[in-house]
């Protein structure tokens, strides 16, 4: 059964993440073996035939972005603050490009966490990107896909289905 995974927050490419990052990223040696890492992570758990909705900062520039035609699956992007290539360019990989998407009748993704008030009426969760894992949202509504939150790997929405039900 195809299955859908949700992540963020890759930077292939992007050498100061390292700095940046210490805590998690810091263990690399080069920019070259944290891609190289990332690339095995999520093709350890996405095949092609499933959907990865990505939600955002997948890299850093055109070097970064070589990687992502490695990544196995049916692709979908929600754009980051790092997200800055042509559209053209994007669409060469991913199948749809968005700048927030409305899932699964109850979540909103966005690479950014959304200001609380527009969970109180419209959305009961937001999962989201950005944070790289360092928490800071107090919120049960809230929910970190970035892969610093989930040992480098993207999350099975199966798995955050059992999260957000929990919560309920």
């Amino acid at each position: 059964m195809k299955e859908i995974f949700l992540t963020a927050d890759h930077h292939f490419g992007h050498e100061k993440i390292l700095e940046y990052e210490p805590e998690k990223r810091g263990r690399f040696s080069s920019i070259e073996e944290h891609d190289e890492f990332l690339i095995e992570q999520w093709n350890s758990v996405v095949r092609p035939v499933d959907t990865v909705i990505h939600l955002g900062d997948i890299s850093f520039g055109k070097q970064g972005f070589n990687c992502v035609r490695r990544l196995n699956g049916y692709k979908k992007l929600i754009l980051g603050n790092h997200d800055n290539l042509d559209t053209q360019e994007y669409l060469q990989v991913f199948a749809k490009l968005h700048g927030s998407l409305f899932f699964k009748g109850a979540a909103l993704l966005t690479h950014v966490p959304v200001h609380p008030q527009q969970l109180n009426h419209r959305f009961a969760f937001n999962i989201h990107g950005h944070l790289h894992g360092r928490g800071g949202i107090d919120d049960q509504r809230y929910i970190d896909v970035g892969i610093d939150a989930w040992d480098f790997r993207p999350v099975a929405w199966s798995e955050l289905k059992k999260i957000i039900e929990e919560k309920l």
